[in-house]
């Protein structure tokens, strides 16, 4: 009797420790299935979301040896974002370039000025999705700048001299300024248009385009030209740089707040990349590469909406800028 009650205990031993063994095999067996999967559903970037590399276009500008250094810091760390898929960024040469960047799948976010991005949206498939600020609040200025010896203190003065605008799609450096100018000169000059301003003669002894905010500050710092229309932003890092002497320029107009440049994104690119993009972004709060950039650039990014830029597609439709 005795013995048949020890066998009954081992024979029930042996089955519990049979059970555990199959249960452990299973557990373990699910782990490496899901492990598996894992590694499965997340194929190498390239492949998961079919470019072999995030390419970022920045307005027209120069690159200082600190800027081109936080730039190398937000793409390594934004590549690692996006599972190590490698980040370029570069400036364009003006901002149509940047524009058919992105409708040629050559670029995939750009740093658009306002009136740019708004083209942007309709030939390239723009999403603006966030501008950098200190607060959340955003915005700057057109300013009309010209060097103290030039003998104009008034927009008044304008006519006759010479003109730096920035680039044809530049919004602080020729739709705003040709715009208040335009309305400045409504009743005494009713007839003056916005191609006159443009014309060699008609309005100003000649017009130009400079290519960039900073040559159009130098060339009124210089005496290159006599006048130039700038975004405040612009001449605020040329002074603080010391690039240009604060007390050898003088600011004769200052537009109402222009919204603030949007970063955008191609609407076509897969929306699992989209997310991963604006996730960074919005997170982005590394204090080295703001302590260089707050100067011009706030200290973080926030959202920005489409409508915000209504504005600025009024001024394109008063002036028939849709080509």
């Amino acid at each position: 009797m005795y013995n048949n009650k020890r066998n009954s205990k081992i024979v029930i031993k042996l089955i519990a420790l049979l059970l555990c063994t199959t249960v452990l095999s299973t557990l373990l067996l699910g782990c490496v299935t899901r492990t598996d999967a894992l590694k499965a559903s997340s194929p190498d970037p390239k492949e998961r979301w079919g470019i072999d590399k995030l390419v970022i276009v920045l307005m027209p500008g120069e690159d200082t040896p600190e800027v081109a250094y936080t730039r190398n810091l937000f793409d390594d760390a934004l590549s690692e974002a996006l599972m190590g898929l490698p980040v370029e960024e570069y400036h364009a040469t003006n901002y149509s370039a940047m524009i058919e960047a992105m409708r040629t799948g050559h670029a995939h976010v750009g740093n658009f000025g306002p009136f740019a991005y708004v083209h942007a949206v309709e030939r390239s498939g723009a999403e603006c999705f966030a501008i950098s600020s200190a607060d959340g609040t955003h915005g700057y200025s057109s300013m009309i700048i010209t060097h103290v010896d030039s003998g104009i203190y008034t927009l008044d003065d304008l006519k006759g001299r010479t003109f730096g605008f920035v680039d044809p799609e530049s919004t602080s450096g020729n739709i705003v300024p040709s715009n208040e100018i335009l309305n400045h000169f409504s009743e005494s000059l009713p007839d003056l248009s916005f191609e006159d301003l443009h014309i060699n003669g008609r309005f100003f002894e000649s017009a130009m385009f400079t290519g960039t905010h900073a040559n159009s500050v130098q060339g009124a710092f210089m005496k290159d030209i006599d006048a130039a229309a700038v975004a405040s932003s612009t001449l605020t890092s040329q002074i603080n740089s010391g690039q240009v002497d604060e007390d050898k320029l003088r600011v004769i107009h200052n537009s109402p707040r222009i919204p603030a440049s949007p970063m955008a994104i191609q609407k076509d690119l897969p929306q699992e990349l989209k997310d991963l993009i604006l996730k960074f972004f919005y997170e982005w709060e590394d204090e080295e590469f703001w302590s260089i950039r707050s100067s011009t650039q706030g200290t973080k990014y926030w959202p920005v909406y489409d409508n915000e830029y209504d504005y600025i597609r009024e001024l394109r439709d008063k002036f028939d800028l849709t080509d």
